[in-house]
């Protein structure tokens, strides 16, 4: 799908994130080249004009203080000038201990109530990025050396958490599936692991050098997934 410069270099969209997220910037200003307006910032001001302004929402580890913070930027005026926003979650925010039902009904609460609020917006939902986890020996072994499972236990969440928000949110085309570009191979296959019966995805090893954050050619290639995606759904928007 391509990028439609044009349209997005006239839009205002404000972006929260953490790690990952910065990861998917650093791809935004690679592929872009000049042709969008990226600048770090969640102040008013800035979207008096065409921007893409991204900002560090919360902190990690804390799922609600990310939910709070981005409803409070939102509430500070940015809500009234903006065309498109979204924030993610990061995948240290979900764990293996996370009530899962509970975390995604007060994210739905809270992105219903903006969409009331602020009916010009094009909220924009994106599903958790993943951990490199591995099949067989590999996971035995690490599972056997660290003395438990959460890591994998952890991942199950993360996938239950992405799939609430696929049927939620997927029929209105208002979804970039993150997890699903991290665990698509370039021909695409998909990454997957099986752990205690079940099937579920992982980051491609390719797509990182650290297990869990994406390296330059994998956070360019998907950026550009993000912009088509934002263009696309500005396109539709436009239409209707």
């Amino acid at each position: 799908m391509p990028v439609p410069w044009d349209r997005l270099s006239r839009k205002r969209i404000c972006f929260g994130h953490q790690s990952v997220g910065k990861n998917l910037i650093d791809g935004l200003m690679a592929c872009a080249k000049g042709r969008l307006n990226i600048v770090e910032s969640s102040d008013t001001e800035t979207f008096r004009q065409p921007v893409f302004a991204h900002f560090q929402v919360g902190q990690n580890r804390d799922p609600l203080a990310k939910f709070e913070d981005f409803k409070t930027v939102m509430r500070s005026g940015v809500g009234e000038l903006v065309d498109v926003a979204f924030f993610k979650l990061c995948y240290v925010d979900i764990t293996a201990h996370t009530d899962v039902e509970h975390l995604f009904n007060m994210y739905r609460r809270m992105m219903d109530d903006l969409a009331l609020r602020y009916p010009a917006i094009t909220f924009l939902h994106v599903t958790v990025p993943l951990r490199r986890l591995e099949n067989g020996v590999l996971q035995w072994i690490k599972t056997q050396w660290r003395g438990d499972e959460r890591e994998y236990l952890s991942q199950v969440k993360r996938h239950a958490y992405n799939e609430l928000l696929r049927t939620t949110y997927g029929p209105s085309g208002r979804l970039f599936d993150l997890a699903a570009e991290e665990a698509t191979y370039p021909d695409g296959r998909v990454s997957i692991i099986r752990y205690q019966g079940r099937t579920i995805p992982t980051l491609v090893s390719d797509y990182t050098n650290d297990g869990g954050h994406l390296n330059e050619w994998a956070a360019e290639r998907i950026a550009a997934r993000l912009l088509a995606c934002i263009g696309s759904i500005e396109e539709a928007v436009q239409d209707q």
